[in-house]
């Protein structure tokens, strides 16, 4: 370039630089009445920052040289710091916007009051777009390093927040400040869940759950290997094992979370697919739990049948004939068989183990001693 096209550009150069501060001025005033997020900023903050980097544009252009490292660092803090006052990437990319195009006006204004030529001109724009383009990437670079941070300190504090919902170990004040912070109902109603690794729900739990509880969405820790957290109070659909406690408010998901961790336990001793609540499990728990009285009803109304394919025969009968609601046609239904060969085999089945399968204290008993045998050997099969 000539020294007369070269005094043409740094003439053109100097009056923006000369203007920056009325530049940015403007840049903030747009900026604020586009973008709700800038209004809620303060302007002489944002004047600051901006007069700052329009400057270090404008001084790199007049020396015809790309941004030093001193420059990059400065635009790297600046949009560490919005990231940090909460202005999203896109709204500080839009802000930007509005300063090239601030700067570009300005350019092409000193350009005529100079009287510098066309090509000079269009030489400093293009150089311009360099420098904005190297800008653009050191600013949106350390914003998004800013934003995956605090997701992952959000993230953080969510699991650690619902760890403690879960476990209990949070004391009523401090539920109440936190449960605020992140936006949760204290008077709403809630379900704690819990899914083991090893299950298919372990890999779609957090997909299915926060697309349809979405003012809980991130509300999942793990509880000793196991994936945990809460919901919204509603009625559990899919297929995927998964156990859910009763609906309580946070001051009581911790009884919530242990009733969900015995019907998780349940469904593996029985081999239940889920989701499962207590509803769908009745008393499978507390049989679960009280193995010593399981196997002394066991003893009491099965052994005496013996182990034979006989006495399978007679202990499958009996179990469908108390699913069935103690009815023998429907009883028969499910086995296949004529309603008389259901009828022999309850009879033979009260004889040897000394009972009458139709009276309701006797059924339930009879009924768990079936439930603890099926839990502890896997036999008879869990009916439809």
């Amino acid at each position: 370039m000539s020294s007369t096209r070269t005094a043409a550009k740094q003439r053109m150069i100097t009056l923006v630089l000369d203007n920056s501060p009325e530049m940015a001025q403007r840049v903030v005033a747009r900026a604020r009445a586009e973008m709700p997020v800038y209004a809620r900023l303060s302007a002489t903050t944002i004047a600051r920052s901006t007069e700052s980097i329009l400057e270090r544009l404008a001084r790199a252009l007049l020396d015809s040289r790309p941004l030093h490292a001193e420059d990059l660092s400065a635009l790297r803090e600046f949009g560490e710091t919005r990231a940090r006052q909460g202005v999203s990437l896109a709204d500080v990319q839009s802000g930007w916007r509005i300063a090239v195009r601030e700067i570009l006006a300005e350019l092409t204004g000193a350009a005529h009051t100079g009287k510098v030529a066309d090509r000079v001109l269009l030489e400093s724009i293009t150089d311009l777009l360099d420098l904005v383009d190297q800008a653009s990437i050191a600013f949106s670079a350390a914003h998004r390093e800013v934003e995956i941070a605090q997701a992952r300190h959000d993230e953080q504090f969510r699991a650690e927040f619902t760890r403690a919902l879960l476990l209990g170990t949070l004391g009523p004040a401090e539920l109440q400040i936190r449960a605020q912070q992140l936006g949760l109902d204290t008077e709403g109603e809630y379900r704690a869940f819990r899914s083991r690794p090893d299950d298919d729900a372990a890999s779609t739990v957090l997909q299915g759950i926060t697309s349809r509880f979405s003012t809980v969405r991130g509300f999942v820790t793990t509880v000793d290997g196991d994936l945990a957290g809460f919901v919204e109070n509603s009625t559990p659909t899919g297929s995927r094992l998964i156990a859910y406690g009763p609906a309580t408010r946070l001051t009581e998901l911790d009884r919530s979370f242990r009733l969900a961790t015995r019907v998780l336990a349940t469904a593996h001793l029985f081999g239940l697919s889920g989701p499962l609540d207590l509803d769908r499990v009745g008393l499978l728990p507390a049989i679960a739990a009280d193995t010593e009285l399981g196997a002394e009803l066991a003893h009491r109304y099965l052994d005496p049948l013996g182990d034979g394919e006989a006495a399978r025969t007679l202990i499958e009968t009996a179990a469908q004939f108390l699913d069935a609601g103690m009815r023998v046609d429907a009883t028969a239904e499910r086995l296949t068989v004529h309603p008389n060969t259901v009828r022999y085999r309850l009879a033979r089945f009260e004889e040897l183990a000394n009972t009458d399968l139709r009276s309701a204290g006797t059924a339930l008993q009879v009924w768990w001693a079936i439930q603890h045998r099926r839990a502890t050997t896997g036999y008879p099969a869990p009916s439809s």
